[in-house]
């Protein structure tokens, strides 16, 4: 049985292909044809599911259910801060500044460094996590000096346990810009919350501040 995300990973192989073939012509160790041209790729569509209000709270309730604080922590810094997995899997102490809660992400998919400002709950729960001596990562794994890998086990259990069957972990870094979007925060603000290089990127969010589509549906209404 094919997956649903099958067509997506089909997608990043046929790129990845065809700019290997296209770096081979330019450093000139390859000089036939790129397999990978004129492949149609698969229809994306752009998913927009995020952790609604009444799904939070059984969310809640099954990630303190998680037994390895460190995991329970990535779920809910991913819901606090919007970061990617990557950046919240690699945070290390030495990034974070608790006094004045900041935490600054040194490698980012946009290629730049990014500052972010931590609410008040992402500075307790780090605050009273367990520090293993010796280990860089505010989020160590099992081997020593090497941070958490894998989550997919975990959230598995999580998404069960709360219902949420459709739930994917990038839902989460989603939900905070969906949130930002429904109480009414500009695109910008959202963009440098989620550091998007692209304005495109963000647009996805405009859709869901329905507050002046409601006020104009009222007026119209009256």
């Amino acid at each position: 049985k094919i997956g649903e995300t099958a067509p997506y990973a089909a997608n990043r192989v046929v790129a990845l292909v065809r700019r290997m073939f296209n770096l081979a012509r330019t450093w000139e160790v390859f000089g036939g044809d790129n397999p990978a041209a004129g492949i149609e790729l698969f229809k994306e569509e752009k998913r927009d599911r995020f952790v609604k209000p009444e799904e939070l709270s059984e969310l809640f309730k099954a990630i303190q259910k998680e037994p390895n604080p460190y995991r329970a922590a990535a779920f809910l810094i991913l819901l606090l801060t919007g970061a990617r997995k990557t950046e919240v899997l690699c945070m290390r102490w030495e990034d974070l500044d608790l006094k004045q809660a900041t935490w600054r992400i040194p490698e980012t998919k946009a290629g730049r460094p990014h500052l972010l400002p931590l609410p008040r709950a992402a500075v307790k729960l780090l605050a009273n996590l367990p520090r293993h001596e010796g280990s860089p990562y505010a989020l160590p794994g099992r081997r020593p000096g090497h941070h958490l890998v894998k989550l997919s086990k975990a959230w598995k259990t999580i998404r069960q346990e709360a219902k949420l069957e459709d739930g994917r972990i990038h839902d989460l870094r989603r939900t905070l810009g969906s949130w930002l979007a429904a109480s009414g925060a500009s695109l910008p603000l959202i963009g440098k919350a989620l550091n998007h290089s692209q304005v495109s990127t963000t647009a996805v969010y405009a859709r869901l501040d329905l507050d002046p589509v409601r006020q104009a549906l009222e007026a119209n209404a009256k």
